[in-house]
């Protein structure tokens, strides 16, 4: 399955938001388990990195975090295409229709995150990671 991970979900594993990251963790684990893929768009590393240099204030210790996450993950292009297409959306959060775009212009399977209900379209489902972690958890 190809799992996009949304912006704040990479942000808790990261340990940028204190009280998430257990459950970022364990969908990290429960996705490498089950041989998902787990993909990141392009436009989320760059705000990814913006944020966490804001929370850890050092960016040696910004780059060791994102090298070794790096090596879990897969990295999607966001083109002029789907910048459009999340313009033409319409949604109150651009940077989620992004996400949205990217993960329908590249057969995502579904999106975790913890703002669900900034996902104004359900064609791809969408996931809390609490969520994720009590679906495909191998025992339900």
């Amino acid at each position: 399955m190809r799992v996009l991970l949304d912006t704040n979900v990479v942000l808790d594993y990261l340990g940028a938001n204190q009280g998430f990251t257990d459950d970022a963790e364990k969908v990290f684990t429960l996705a490498e388990k089950r041989n998902d893929i787990k993909l990141v768009s392009s436009s989320a590393i760059t705000d990814i990195i913006y944020v966490l240099k804001r929370a850890v204030k050092d960016m040696n210790i910004v780059q060791q975090k994102y090298k070794s996450f790096r090596n879990r993950i897969s990295i999607l292009s966001v083109t002029e295409q789907d910048i459009d297409k999340a313009f033409s959306r319409n949604w109150k959060d651009f940077e989620d229709a992004v996400q949205y775009t990217v993960a329908e212009t590249n057969g995502v399977d579904c999106i975790i995150t913890r703002n669900k209900g900034d996902f104004e379209e359900d064609r791809i489902p969408c996931y809390t990671p609490v969520e994720f972690i009590d679906k495909f958890t191998e025992n339900n």
